[in-house]
């Protein structure tokens, strides 16, 4: 099979890392981590690197740097040598074999200083529609779409087939689609020095729980949905997948296809918390559906019988 899986870096040590290529090697495509600086952001915040540098030197698997920010601390302009700096020294250090970007002017400059690199656009770009690409078509080589479509299989395929590269779905954490925090919320995770934030939708998933059956996560034995919207898949949970034992389970999971609920994928704290079966009708429904949550109940009518 085809290289497809995307996932992510945990600060585990070597033996971690080895069982992960014995078993899973023809099945991933490369390991994404955090850009290692304390001027440009990856979009989240600072992880666990203890371990981090012997991973990369080990070049056991291929990897790809996060450099996505919601937003740069300066210019481009004035940033841009001194990224191209470190990508050169990621490349001649390491199997470095791609990078995550946020920001289309630095992607740009990124993808011919180094070709060689494929150039993907973050899920925090936002890209939902066909308008979007004449913005980026010639610059990404991959595309992570917007969590606002995943749970929108038409516009997933619209994306699709008008997209010269390839689709990379995230499959097991989501934003809510429409949620009125994001913008807030990953600009809060990109501050440097700041403590992982509270989600800022706890209050609203409280008062009505039944959101997250809305989000746009999706299920291992629910992927037959989207066999002709995506290329490749892609595992969060640089926070969520620390526990070794949850990594494996969650990984093996998405690859041989075995059933999940949702409180275990190791989604983020707009996923759904508590256990619940989620059958494929329902789920199938969500798809297609036209997204009226004001003047619809299907979602809390579920939510309400199954839990």
């Amino acid at each position: 099979m085809e290289s497809s899986f995307v996932i992510p870096y945990v600060d585990q040590e070597a033996q971690f890392w080895e069982t992960i290529s014995n078993l899973y090697k023809p099945y991933i495509k490369e390991v994404y981590f955090p850009i290692v600086d304390e001027i440009i952001g990856t979009g989240r915040p600072k992880q666990p690197e203890k371990h981090l540098l012997d991973f990369l030197e080990s070049k056991i698997l291929p990897v790809s740097v996060l450099l996505n920010p919601i937003i740069l601390p300066e210019c481009v302009e004035n940033l841009e040598g001194y990224i191209i700096a470190k990508l050169e020294d990621y490349m001649t250090s390491f199997n470095l074999v791609g990078i995550s970007v946020s920001n289309p002017i630095l992607a740009k400059k990124i993808k011919n200083e180094f070709p060689e690199l494929t150039i993907t656009a973050s899920t925090l770009l936002d890209i939902s529609n066909e308008q979007q690409l004449n913005m980026i078509d010639d610059i990404f080589d991959v595309i992570v779409p917007s969590g606002r479509i995943l749970r929108d299989i038409r516009a997933l395929r619209k994306l699709k087939s008008n997209f010269r590269g390839k689709l990379r779905l995230l499959v097991n954490e989501s934003c809510l689609p429409s949620c009125v925090y994001r913008t807030q919320h990953f600009y809060e995770m990109s501050i440097h020095g700041n403590p992982y934030p509270k989600s800022l939708c706890n209050d609203l998933l409280k008062e009505k729980q039944w959101l997250s059956l809305t989000g746009g996560w999706i299920l291992p034995q629910h992927l037959d949905f989207f066999k002709d919207v995506y290329d490749e898949l892609k595992l969060a949970g640089r926070i969520s997948l620390q526990n070794p034992a949850r990594y494996f389970k969650v990984l093996g999971s998405y690859i041989d296809r075995k059933n999940l609920k949702p409180h275990e994928i190791g989604g983020g704290p707009a996923s759904v918390a508590v256990p619940i079966e989620i059958d494929s009708d329902f789920y199938r429904h969500t798809l297609y559906c036209e997204k009226n949550c004001k003047t619809c109940s299907i979602c809390e009518d579920y939510w309400n019988r199954m839990v």
